[in-house]
């Protein structure tokens, strides 16, 4: 009997959450389905994803340079008529699509070539934090007629979907399904301590530096500029007691503007390449694809973002066993329980206590890191994810 045909499409095959766990997804689903997984390229400030192809294998892809990032009316136009011409050829009884511009382009497409099953996952959504308002208004109206033309919708938290249907009232409960995101928890080990020491000697940085980091794209929703007025205020409250370092990991077109808040406030920086210093006390990694080795190197993350689904950093950080402080914003308070496994804060006052009380206070430390492992393998589960989604699948293909 032949395997149904699944067709995934996605915004950009680039370094970041929604790549890694979509191809991982593919990987695990491709026993079951016939998978051809098309994307758009990555933007500038971006990294490729297309290493993790050797890693996760089983099914075809197909990059589509004309997905683009921003609206850009001859290139969309381009792109729907290249996937509907996928679609024609591939004759998927599945499609399932991630990110604003395939959840538009290709979920028309597949409306209109009569694919039996369309699905979306909202990794998180546009609709406040990054444009206008009337803007943001008009692309909930879109996305509304959108979900009347999807067999069913994908939240990835709890938030996410009471956001989805009370607050921007995008679909009705029932046409959404929750299938929270899951990691390889097992890879983030390191009982040894071998991929501290590789990613300590590779900066520098003694075993003894307390060392802070932030992981993502440097754009204004992910708040770079406050991580950086966070490393002002914790490096005035320790001059010379305990050694800190801060790392920005990621890249992206905010970082101009973030080297310049740094010259404005004095802080010394440094980053990768010809010129770098492990005497200054932040450091720009750009993008690191050994995320195990980078957060095993690390203290402890920080995430400082006004909008966000179910950050897949936090999740990595939480099975490597590091504490995490984030804003409190999308799905993140769904990961902490009670503060055991995670810091939440709501100002940057509330954050910095919270910063300076785990620097302070190792024992608080190592039962959040303790605490974060354990849920991380109890509850992250890429299993889970796999198994939630193909029942989804199978149901509504059975169905149609």
């Amino acid at each position: 009997m032949a395997k149904p045909r699944l067709l995934i499409v996605l915004n950009r095959l680039s370094v970041g959450g929604p790549a890694s766990n979509t191809l991982a997804l593919a990987h695990a689903l491709c026993n079951e389905f016939d998978i051809l997984l098309i994307a758009g390229k990555p933007v500038h400030g971006e990294e490729s994803a297309e290493y993790l192809l050797q890693q996760y294998t089983g099914f075809k892809v197909q990059i589509l340079p004309s997905i683009k990032h921003a609206v850009l009316p001859f290139d969309d136009y381009h792109a729907y008529h290249q996937i509907k011409k996928i679609v024609k050829e591939f004759k998927p009884q599945i499609i399932h699509t991630h990110g604003s511009k395939p959840g538009v382009l290709a979920r028309v497409a597949a409306w209109r070539c009569k694919v039996p099953v369309i699905v979306h996952t909202y990794h998180g959504h546009v609709f406040h934090s990054y444009f206008h308002s009337f803007v943001s208004g008009i692309i909930v109206r879109i996305e509304r007629w959108l979900a009347k033309h999807s067999t069913f919708i994908v939240a990835i938290n709890e938030r996410l979907k009471n956001e989805l249907t009370e607050v921007y009232k995008i679909a009705p409960a029932q046409k959404i399904i929750l299938n929270r995101l899951g990691i390889e928890a097992q890879k983030f080990s390191d009982a040894a301590g071998n991929k501290r020491r590789q990613f300590r000697n590779q900066f520098q940085i003694n075993d003894d530096v307390f060392a802070i980091g932030i992981i993502g794209r440097l754009v204004p929703v992910k708040q770079h500029s406050l991580f950086i007025h966070l490393a002002e205020q914790l490096l005035q409250l320790n001059p010379a007691t305990k050694s800190l370092k801060f790392f920005i990991v990621g890249d992206g077109d905010e970082k101009p503007k973030l080297k310049l808040l740094l010259q404005q406030k004095r802080i010394a920086y440094t980053e990768t390449g010809a010129h770098f210093s492990s005497n200054e006390p932040l450091i720009f990694t750009s993008w690191q694809k050994e995320m195990d080795v980078a957060l095993a190197g690390l203290d402890l993350v920080v995430l400082t973002s006004l909008n966000e689904g179910t950050p897949v950093s936090i999740m990595e950080a939480m099975s490597a066993g590091k504490p995490v402080v984030a804003s409190n914003v999308g799905g993140i308070a769904e990961l902490f329980q009670d503060n055991a496994n995670g810091l939440l804060f709501n100002t940057p006052v509330e954050m910095v206590e919270k910063m300076q009380n785990l620097i302070n206070t190792p024992s608080l430390l190592s039962s959040l890191s303790s605490n974060a492992a354990s849920f991380a393998r109890a509850h992250l589960s890429l299993e889970n994810q796999v198994f939630e989604l193909k029942s989804a699948y199978l149901q509504h293909l059975f169905r149609s």
